[in-house]
């Protein structure tokens, strides 16, 4: 097998279009016969096999078509863990539903709720007090 490693976009795809069309031929396949098994229109087909850019569900389709689409898929194994890898890693986290903070939060003035003795008008105390001044004690 030959390395293409400093190939561009279009030369792969047109090794990609060459090797299909190889693979149609030995299967003594027409392009409007793939194209008809396939679901795509022998346009299609055509471009692929001249290395034009295609849409990629069309190509999809073409190599189910082929029998090949599992191992297109196979390039990218598929590596992420299992839910009982996950459950035994411990790694699932229970949700919570969010809250919105003005639930949560007191509606209350603190300062108005400390100024109450110091109030003028308070009827609990006969005398009014006056508020506190920081340093008034020396």
């Amino acid at each position: 097998m030959n390395a293409y490693s400093a190939q561009t976009d279009e030369s792969a795809l047109t090794l990609l279009g060459k090797r299909l069309a190889a693979f149609r031929i030995r299967n003594n396949w027409t392009q409007a016969q793939l194209a008809k098994q396939s679901g795509v229109s022998k346009g299609t087909v055509e471009r692929i096999e001249r290395g034009d850019s295609v849409q990629v569900v069309n190509f999809i389709k073409v190599l189910r078509a082929c029998g090949m689409l599992e191992s297109f898929l196979s390039i990218f194994p598929d590596d992420s863990p299992s839910p009982m890898q996950l459950l035994y890693m411990g790694k699932t986290k229970n949700r919570k539903r969010a809250s919105s903070p003005h639930k949560n939060a007191i509606n209350t003035n603190i300062l108005a709720d400390n100024t109450t003795d110091y109030n003028a008008d308070n009827q609990a105390n006969d005398a009014p007090k006056t508020p506190w001044v920081w340093d008034e004690d020396k």
